[in-house]
């Protein structure tokens, strides 16, 4: 029996995208539940005209309020019981895109008897070069967000994937994005690409939306789009096909995570094989 897996995925006033965001999803998901936490643009219509063509999308429900880790909680304690501890969850947001495929990594979490995994994610910024474009009516929605967004930067992990518990309810008074019950973090890491700025209107809405939020997106520290205007020559360039190319920030982070002890422990031609990976190749755990 093949393994399953469920997505979650919260969304708020993300129009421009989630219609890309859900049926890109659904070449790895076998069902993706959405939330919608009080859209007032048409995300939450794009969401259900979506489920309607395909059987995988479900509209879980609306609700108001501000944001909180509990709402993912409700829809795992609403489905978990469909799948077998062997199955797996997504936390999908609503600007995201596996960049590799989650089968043969969730097979290997499986194997290894973990049950999170952490991705690397692939940031990518909206920059100088894509302020002109859009400037000059050369940047319109209508075209695909991976044409759109070519800049990014790789420099953080967040956990992404995580095993189902058939017996085992998430506690949905917890701010929490995981069930307090996963311990044993996967050695290998997942590539996803997040779209979180995308142009001048959607940042200053996405700033707005997380300005001065009570219990979550405290990084928001502005609500001025132009603050998040990156630089274009301190990040990576895209083309399709090419492997992804790791920033310095990257590798500090990642020996940060290991703890000095352990680097000092890396012998230096190891060290010096894990900076080429980093900065240069596609990213592969050992």
């Amino acid at each position: 029996m093949s393994v399953k897996l469920y997505a979650i995925c919260v969304v708020k006033n993300e129009a421009d995208i989630i219609g890309q965001t859900l049926t890109f999803a659904m070449q790895h998901c076998d069902r993706i539940f959405v939330i919608d936490n009080g859209s007032t643009d048409q995300t939450w219509e794009i969401v259900r005209s979506l489920a309607r063509e395909h059987r995988a999308i479900v509209p879980f429900e609306q609700v108001s309020g501000a944001f909180h880790n509990g709402l993912r909680a409700r829809i795992y304690n609403s489905f978990h019981h469909e799948l077998s501890d062997d199955d797996w969850w997504l936390v999908l947001d609503s600007d995201e895109f596996l960049a590799e495929d989650p089968g043969p990594i969730i097979e290997g979490a499986n194997r290894e008897g973990a049950d999170v995994v952490h991705a690397w994610q692939i940031q990518f910024f909206f920059t100088e070069q894509d302020f002109v474009a859009w400037e000059n009516g050369m940047d319109t929605r209508d075209r695909p967000i991976f044409e759109r967004r070519r800049y990014y930067m790789i420099d953080w992990q967040e956990p992404r994937l995580f095993r189902n518990r058939t017996n085992e309810p998430w506690n949905t008074t917890v701010n929490s994005w995981r069930p307090e019950w996963l311990k044993k973090v996967y050695h290998r890491r997942i590539l996803n690409r997040h779209y979180q700025f995308r142009d001048p209107e959607q940042i200053q809405k996405r700033l707005e939306l997380r300005f001065g939020h009570p219990t979550s997106f405290r990084h928001v520290t502005s609500t001025d789009w132009k603050a998040m205007l990156r630089d274009s020559r301190t990040l990576n360039y895209y083309h399709d096909g090419d492997a992804w190319r790791f920033s310095l920030r990257g590798l500090l982070y990642y020996y940060r995570r290991k703890g000095l002890k352990n680097m000092v422990k890396v012998k230096v031609r190891g060290a010096k094989k894990r900076l080429h990976d980093l900065l240069g190749t596609m990213y592969k755990e050992s």
